[in-house]
């Protein structure tokens, strides 16, 4: 794989740090949007009315107080991709969406992306995935880190997010086509 060779080069280590970094700032948003709803909850339960500016609750998103958790956000992109996969899913997402988020941070970590798009075609053979699906998730999953990276997600960041996507979906499309040619 293309990822593989070019571990080494400082572009690619460059392009991983970026990819960490703006990876965690995307789950950070949530942590801080998460503690920012938490404190607004607690004031508005005090009787104190306080400007709402000052709770920062505003700060990532304009217009919009609370910011829902990534997986959320993901989970509503995703599905208006792939409205067929609705009945796939629990109707209760967080586990799913934290096998997602751990997926994604070992993903951009790994130097064996094939591995990891081995464990998952495993554990996805019985669900008849189509090329448009492994294509959705591609999309919402730009879609969302582009969002929630606000004034950061820049063009070149956004490239870069994709490319590597690409190169993940790709992966894991792969390993599924193997794994179900062998279960046939």
């Amino acid at each position: 794989s293309t990822m593989g060779n070019e571990q080494s080069s400082p572009e690619a280590r460059y392009k991983r740090e970026l990819l960490k970094l703006s990876w965690n700032l995307v789950l950070t948003v949530q942590e801080q949007a998460k503690s920012a709803q938490d404190s607004a909850e607690a004031s508005r339960n005090s009787a104190v009315t306080a400007d709402s500016k000052a709770t920062g609750a505003s700060f990532f998103v304009p217009g919009q107080n609370c910011i829902r958790p990534f997986h959320e956000d993901f989970m509503t992109s995703f599905l208006k991709y792939c409205p067929d996969l609705k009945t796939k899913f629990p109707s209760n997402f967080t586990l799913v969406s934290k096998m997602i988020q751990t997926f994604i941070s070992n993903a951009i970590s790994t130097s064996d992306i094939n591995k990891l798009g081995r464990s998952f075609a495993k554990s996805h053979v019985k669900h008849r995935l189509t090329d448009d699906h492994f294509q959705g998730f591609s999309c919402a999953l730009v879609d969302t880190i582009q969002s929630r990276l606000g004034k950061f997600g820049t063009i070149e960041l956004v490239k870069i997010w994709r490319a590597t996507t690409d190169t993940i979906i790709g992966a894991m499309q792969k390993e599924y086509q193997k794994a179900t040619r062998n279960r046939r």
